[in-house]
């Protein structure tokens, strides 16, 4: 009997027209995107950041893994023309140290990275682990900052911002931290950079707890860090203005997987109250909020948590070990119109590959440590480590598309 014949045979591959980097528009798939090129095993934590309004920077940690040496910064631009990434560049500069969770900001013409970097594991030292203690050495990691100088800089030429263009890294100060989110802009031109405590005492990241450094305007520490009240468990602060401008909010991810928590300054920064939960979900790991134009406020999460531990009865709870479901996915963006409080509007932006069931549970590809800022009006930017740290995708959509309007299917075009 003669088979049926099969649709592979006919179908007409367009995956050769692809490029790494280059910006698409592409039916069924949500906004312009883009897979920036793969610079190690793993590609990890991007941040997005606006170096000019023509120039869009993404930076992001690639190696073999966290806690190995030759785990890098690498920097990628994006311009106003030419619609594609621009090829990696390495821009941090210790090649004996695991560099890691880097940031972006502007600040006094020039582009600012600041970044972990801690000692690397050794395979064959199985101690920790006999221990029963954390093997992640992230109690090791200094902050560290280095800087480029704005004028001449050229997406064209890599040579005018790969790493020898920028100044020798320097420690912020000497205790070991951590950081992931941007540092928020102060109106007296200083900046709120919050940083975590990843300490070996406790076990696996349960006693991390949250901290905030002033910043001036060239990136320097102006005073000691200070601590953020009961925030144990909290890590990864993103700070946004209220909607009104009066206060600051900062939103955290929870160590227990359960939820997002949220935390609010009066007087710029100096004080934060007591982190306290949201409506969303938090599968502990990296969050970001974004104030909009509108005046509306985004967040970019996993959308999945665990519910709160039973052990803790209502008590306080005893932190030690934290909660690792391990699923970060799907990714999504949820809109609020009253500074956090409620969340009406929520849309998956990606949901992986689809694979359900405990047997092909782990083939869904991770999607994780996502960053979002606004372009235009309206215009959200994303970035967040996609297919289980394979790549960094990019996805630039509209508020309307997470908030919701009718479809039209005049927006898929004719093909």
């Amino acid at each position: 009997m003669v088979p049926p014949f099969s649709s592979f045979d006919q179908a007409e591959d367009r995956f050769k027209d692809m490029a790494w980097g280059q910006v698409l528009v592409t039916p069924f798939e949500l906004g312009a995107w883009a897979l920036l090129e793969p610079m190690g095993e793993q590609n990890h934590a991007p941040q997005l950041c606006w170096i000019r309004p023509d120039l869009l920077g993404c930076v992001w940690m690639a190696g073999t893994g966290e806690g190995t040496a030759g785990m890098s910064v690498f920097l990628s631009l994006l311009g106003s023309e030419g619609g594609c990434w621009s090829e990696p560049q390495k821009i941090s500069k210790d090649v004996e140290r695991s560099e890691q969770n880097p940031l972006l900001f502007v600040s006094d013409r020039c582009l600012h990275l600041i970044h972990s970097a801690q000692l690397v594991r050794n395979p064959a030292d199985r101690s920790n682990l006999e221990a029963s203690s954390s093997f992640s050495m992230q109690w090791t990691a200094v902050l560290r900052h280095q800087r480029l100088a704005l004028e001449g800089l050229d997406p064209a030429d890599p040579g005018t911002w790969l790493a020898e263009a920028w100044s020798p890294p320097a420690d912020l100060f000497d205790d070991p931290a951590f950081c992931r989110n941007p540092p928020y802009p102060l109106e007296n031109g200083n900046w709120l950079l919050p940083i975590y405590r990843s300490l070996e005492a406790g076990g696996a990241f349960g006693h991390d707890h949250s901290e905030m450094v002033r910043l001036d305007s060239s990136g320097q520490c102006l005073d000691q860090p200070f601590g953020i009240p009961e925030s144990t468990g909290r890590v990864h602060g993103s700070v946004v203005a209220s909607r009104d401008g009066k206060e600051l909010l900062q939103f955290f991810r929870s160590r227990l997987a359960d939820q997002i928590y949220r935390s609010v300054s009066t007087d710029d920064g100096v004080t934060w109250s007591a982190p306290v939960p949201t409506l969303l979900p938090n599968n502990n790991s990296s969050i970001q909020a974004c104030r909009l134009e509108s005046g509306r406020l985004a967040m970019i999460f996993n959308r999945f948590g665990l519910a709160p531990d039973p052990a803790a009865s209502g008590e306080q709870q005893e932190w030690g070990e934290a909660r690792w479901p391990r699923t970060r996915w799907p990714l999504s963006i949820a809109i609020s119109d009253d500074d956090g409080l409620h969340w009406p509007w929520i849309r998956d932006i990606d949901t992986g590959f689809g694979f359900c069931g405990p047997m092909n549970w782990d083939l869904n590809g991770q999607l994780a440590y996502p960053t979002l800022i606004e372009g235009r009006p309206g215009e959200l930017h994303v970035a967040y480590s996609w297919a289980g740290r394979q790549a960094i995708r990019y996805v630039t959509l509209r508020e309307l598309e997470v908030i919701g309007y009718a479809l039209d299917a005049s927006a898929f075009g004719s093909f």
